[in-house]
């Protein structure tokens, strides 16, 4: 197992990985090391056999994560199945900062209601008749943002979009999760909420993945609410380009001038929307633009 920078509670919390790694002759400094209330809590001898028992799951020890305070320190290891679990380890304040508390809980606790579906056709879910559930997708750049923005001020109906949900997240290191995969899911509950309501939603997102499309058209279908896709594009790569590059959007955490290689890739394997959707080239007058998109949401 990998060594990292020295301090009081990432000390305690190494030598916690040390017995879930299985470390031949691990834990006779127990004594030592586990603090007087939480012995009282958890005898070193019935704490010491938990933890061997758990390296089954665990050896050899796998960190992805690491966060560590001057009392606490956490460490996100992987199972065996692939799994990750969080290990806390909480330290006195004073030397010898023996551990006060310490425990093990999955990344995703067991003890949660279930996550949403990929298909609400059985889900538990009020009729949200007359609500509209629109979509405006494109790749980056295309105008989708601004004629949902727009189209949303016309007729009073909430926007949530993609890069305003992810810039909020990168304070707390959201540039490196599964970014897209992460707008979607809050996108989908932000969805279902209004919708719960009996109130319509837009959302702003690229909407690459097919399955996020029929994900989103099953939860108005089982809302009762009308689903409506806008596909925009833009017919001029070099008004395209400009506008991506030099647009100056301020989402707090977020970028302004994208990427235009990356954004023609993604072009090149943009998946075909079904009759169902309006596309819209964004070229065209933006109240042109916005006049389609109203009488296709409103029809």
């Amino acid at each position: 197992m990998h060594r990292f920078a020295a301090g009081p509670a990432l000390a305690r919390l190494e030598w916690i990985l040390d017995g879930l790694d299985g470390k031949p002759g691990w834990g006779a400094d127990a004594s030592d090391v586990l603090g007087t209330e939480f012995s009282a809590f958890v005898t070193p001898q019935r704490y010491l056999e938990v933890t061997r028992g758990r390296a089954a799951h665990y050896a050899p020890v796998v960190v992805v994560g690491l966060d560590v305070g001057e009392t606490t320190a956490q460490a996100r290891i992987r199972r065996h199945d692939g799994t990750v679990d969080v290990v806390t380890c909480v330290v006195e304040a004073e030397p010898p900062h023996r551990i006060a508390s310490t425990w093990v809980v999955g990344l995703v606790p067991t003890d949660l209601t279930p996550r949403l579906p990929d298909d609400f056709a059985d889900y538990d879910l009020n009729s949200a008749a007359g609500a509209r559930l629109v979509v405006f997708s494109g790749v980056p750049g295309s105008g989708k943002s601004t004629l949902a923005e727009a189209t949303g001020a016309e007729l009073g109906i909430p926007v949530f979009a993609t890069d305003w949900l992810l810039g909020a997240l990168t304070p707390f290191g959201g540039r490196h999760f599964g970014t897209l995969e992460m707008a979607e899911e809050v996108l989908t509950t932000l969805a279902l909420r209004q919708l719960v309501a009996g109130q319509s939603v837009i959302l702003d997102h690229p909407t690459e993945r097919v399955a996020t499309r029929e994900r989103w058209h099953s939860l108005a279908r089982r809302a009762g609410a009308e689903f409506r896709a806008v596909v925009c594009h833009c017919s001029d790569p070099h008004v395209h380009r400009a506008r991506l590059e030099g647009r100056s959007r301020g989402i707090p955490g977020w970028h302004d001038p994208g990427d235009w290689h990356d954004v023609r890739q993604r072009q090149e394997s943009f998946p075909s929307w079904s009759g169902e959707a309006l596309s819209v080239d964004t070229v065209q007058p933006q109240e042109r633009s916005l006049a389609a998109v109203v009488r296709h949401i409103s029809a």
